[in-house]
Formats: C-alpha cells, sequence, structure tokens
C-alpha cells in the first residue's frame, strides 16, 4: 500500500522543490530503516557482523528506496479544491499560491489562441510557495557545504598521508605475511607513516602504521593488530567508510544519517575484533594491543573517513572490557545462521515496502475551458477518469501545428531576405519580429498540448487503477 503526501497544490514543481521533496522523502524512508535496524540489532542471538551488515544496510538502503520511490510514482499533478485520492494525504503548502482561472482553449491554426493558452496556464503562472523555495534553498546549500567540508577532509587526509613510505622492518613484513595467508587475502600492502597516530586502512589492499607504536609490541600483539585490519581489509571497510562519509556529510542535517553512521563504524570495529580473535585465538593480546596504541590516537586527528583500529581512550574502553570478559571466560556464542538470515530478510522486507512512501510536489492543472470555468476543479479530474484522453484530436491539433510552424518557418525566411529585415524600425523588421513570435506561440502550442495529453492519460490511468476499473 503506498502513502502520498502531496506537499503544496498549485505550486512550482521546479528543481528547489524536487530537492525538497527528495529530502523528505529520504528522512521518512531513514526513519523506517533505521528502526527496523535498531529493533533487530538488539537481539543477543546475532553476532557483530551480522549486527555490523544491518547498519550498513540502514544507512544505504534508504538511498536506494528513494530513488525506487521516485521511479514507481513521481509527477503528480493536483488542481485547487481536489481531495486526496486513495492511499494519499494532501499537505498544504506554507502558503498558497492563487491559480488563475484561464482558457483551455484548443489552438487553431493561424492564430495564436492556443498558444497564449499555453503560456498563461498555471503550470506557469502559479508561482511557487516563497517558504518552500527558502526552505528548498537552505537544504540545498547545506548539502553544498557538506560536500565541500568531505572535499576538505579528504583532501587534508591525501596530504598527510602522502609522504609515506613502504615498510622495510623484516619483522613486521613476516608477521603479516603469515597472517594474510591465513585470512586468504591475494595481495596486501603495508606502508608507514609518522602522520597516523594507530593502524588504518586505506583503499582496498593497504594498512598505514604508526612505525614506532608497532615495533614495541610483541609478536603475539602484533598479531592481533594485523589480524584486526586485515579483517577490515576482508570487509571491504576501506571503501565503505569513505562512501559512508559521502552520505554523512551531505545529509549532516539529518540526525538519523549521523546516528546510523556512528553505529555502522562502531559495529565495524566489534566485527573486526571478533574476526581477529577468530584468527589468532588470543584476545587479551589484542586488548593489550588497543591499549597501547590508544595514547597515540588520542592526540592524532580524527579521520573519520578510513577505519582506525583506535580513535580515542574513551572510545577503546567498551572494546577492551569486552575482549577482557571473553578471554576470561573462554566462551563463544556461537551465531545462528537462520537467525542472520531472518534478521537480513526482515529488515530487506521494511525497507522495501517503505518505497511506497515518498514526498511529491504537486503540479498546477488546468481548468476548465471558458464558460465552465465556475465548475470546481475535480470536475476535469471526473472527466479524465470517466474516459481516456482523446489520442485522435491531439493528434490532429499536433499535425494542424506541424503545418503551421512550417508555413511560418518559410515565411520568415522570405522576410529575411528583405533589404531592410535587419534595420531597426522598418515595416520589414516588424514582420520579422511578428513572424518569430507567432512561431514562438505555435511551438509552445506543441509542447503543451503533448505534455497535457501525457499528464491526462497518466491521471486517467491512474484513477482507474484506484478505482479497481477495468480497462475499455
Amino acid at each position: 500500500m503506498a502513502l502520498h503526501l502531496l506537499v503544496g497544490p498549485g505550486t512550482w514543481s521546479g528543481p528547489m522543490a524536487l530537492w525538497l521533496a527528495l529530502l523528505l522523502t529520504y528522512s521518512a524512508h531513514a526513519a523506517v530503516w533505521t528502526g527496523a535496524a535498531a529493533l533487530l540489532s538488539r537481539r543477543r542471538s546475532l553476532s557483530s557482523s551480522t549486527r555490523h551488515l544491518l547498519w550498513k544496510m540502514a544507512l544505504f538502503g534508504p538511498l536506494a528506496t528513494v530513488l525506487l520511490a521516485a521511479v514507481m510514482s513521481w509527477g503528480f499533478e493536483r488542481a485547487p479544491g481536489d481531495t486526496a485520492a486513495l492511499r494519499e494525504i494532501a499537505v498544504l503548502s506554507l502558503e498558497e499560491a492563487p491559480v488563475p482561472a484561464v482558457l483551455d482553449a484548443e489552438p487553431g491554426a493561424g492564430s495564436s489562441t492556443g498558444a497564449s493558452a499555453f503560456a498563461e496556464s498555471p503550470a506557469r503562472r502559479a508561482g511557487g510557495s516563497p517558504g518552500w523555495d527558502l526552505l528548498a534553498a537552505g537544504a540545498a546549500g547545506a548539502a553544498a557545504l557538506g560536500l565541500l567540508r568531505f572535499t576538505t577532509s579528504a583532501w587534508l587526509l591525501w596530504r598527510g598521508l602522502r609522504g609515506r613510505r613502504q615498510v622495510q622492518d623484516a619483522r613486521l613484513l613476516q608477521r603479516l605475511e603469515r597472517m594474510r595467508a591465513r585470512i586468504g587475502l591475494r595481495h596486501v600492502v603495508l606502508t608507514e607513516s609518522a602522520g597516523v597516530g594507530s593502524p588504518l586502512v586505506l583503499g582496498a589492499s593497504e594498512i598505514c602504521i604508526p612505525p614506532a607504536r608497532l615495533a614495541a609490541l610483541t609478536d603475539a600483539e602484533i598479531d592481533a593488530v594485523f589480524a584486526h585490519e586485515l579483517a577490515h581489509l576482508e570487509r571491504r571497510d576501506g571503501l565503505w567508510f569513505p562512501a559512508a562519509g559521502l552520505v554523512q556529510s551531505i545529509l549532516w542535517l539529518q540526525p538519523l544519517c549521523h546516528w546510523a553512521s556512528s553505529r555502522f563504524r562502531q559495529t565495524a570495529e566489534l566485527a573486526c575484533d571478533d574476526r581477529a580473535v577468530e584468527l589468532t585465538g588470543d584476545p587479551l593480546s589484542l586488548a593489550r594491543a588497543l591499549v597501547e596504541v590508544a595514547s597515540s590516537a588520542s592526540l592524532a586527528p580524527r579521520r573519520a573517513m578510513v577505519p582506525a583500529m583506535a580513535r580515542s581512550a574513551s572510545a577503546l574502553l567498551p572494546r577492551v572490557r569486552r575482549l577482557v570478559d571473553a578471554g576470561k571466560s573462554r566462551a563463544r556464542r556461537t551465531a545462528s545462521a537462520r537467525g542472520r538470515r531472518r534478521a537480513i530478510a526482515g529488515l530487506a522486507a521494511v525497507g522495501v515496502a517503505a518505497a511506497g512512501l515518498s514526498v511529491q510536489v504537486a503540479r498546477a492543472r488546468p481548468p476548465l475551458a471558458a464558460g465552465a470555468s465556475d465548475a470546481p476543479a475535480r470536475d476535469r479530474g471526473d472527466a479524465i477518469a470517466a474516459s481516456p484522453p482523446d489520442a485522435a484530436a491531439a493528434s490532429e491539433q499536433m499535425v494542424e501545428l506541424a503545418r503551421r510552424e512550417r508555413e511560418l518557418e518559410a515565411r520568415l525566411e522570405d522576410a529575411l531576405l528583405l533589404p531592410d529585415a535587419q534595420r531597426a524600425d522598418t515595416q520589414a523588421a516588424v514582420l520579422v519580429l511578428e513572424l518569430r513570435q507567432e512561431l514562438r506561440h505555435v511551438r509552445a502550442a506543441q509542447a503543451w498540448i503533448e505534455e497535457r495529453f501525457v499528464d491526462d492519460w497518466t491521471t486517467w490511468d491512474r484513477r482507474r487503477g484506484a478505482s479497481g476499473s477495468a480497462p475499455r
């Protein structure tokens, strides 16, 4: 069942209004995705890897369902006075724009009456609500500011790490190679840089370490560090983290996006901790390594775009306590594969169902023809719903306008060849101006007839489907 929130009947559906509709639709979808992920992740039987996958879906899923909703049900039109149809909720705009009554006359050959009706139609003359326009402009400006911030952070990260070099320490390379073969990765590059406070992953195959910190660790602790970082590479976190940072930067005004992004990063670290313990069988060595690198990590700049092993001492405390408790108990809790599949399928089903929830900006529908302008605007919708638009009549109008267009083009070419056509305030120049103006009106009338036919057909088909009537 679809639910459509029609924002502002009669308002202008320009790029700003469509951008605002997308943001409102994303907010609705994000609420559904994050709420479902929060409920499902509370199940104790789920592994940390499954919880991370749930929050990854909650972060990126709304983007996919927003696009799906836009494809499924975009392009409503509404006349003033229309009531909401089935499965719709009409929401008034901040400032209702009055729609003037105009003639819906049929354009004829040799006259610009139909073209003038197009030029003065409500779709052209109804101005957008200043309140919605300002809100949409503010949202677009905030997104641009967030994108600039993300670009600046990426440039600073590149600048701080451009001097890194490959590690030459045979001990570190040997420990990394042993762990790489155990986890099954093909190729891993180990680099070092004084500009990092803790080991971190870059891209799909690089680990960057602070050389002084790792040199002081024992072999077991080094194995635990490399197992943790290789787990990040195994999960492609070096690519997912920048993508999450981009989404969070553009939608920084959306609090649910910050929450989902934070949980995405936290669960990624926990999943990699569990994977490292699975590979080494020594949770206490990983806990000691985390404590060792925490002091330098707290002084280094935060790099949310890349998965870092340690960001601050306060953030590491729950992870260290978790590892110490696991080392004391020696109990391994096995997660159910069936529970994992059910959780993922449940979140996916809820997210796909959210695609039926969309916020749209309704366009103004032209009123009835002259002589019936006092009738309610919904009468036109009832007439459209009763029978499909007359394709033959529209085709005849388009053919006649095309003939008129060719005639005007030929007359315009002849007028341009007159001696005084290029001089101002001459009879030939006035004739050229009139022909050009009439030619523009004819082309505008063609576009108007085509657009109105498509919109009327879409409205008829939608209302026929809503009423459950069979096609005739």
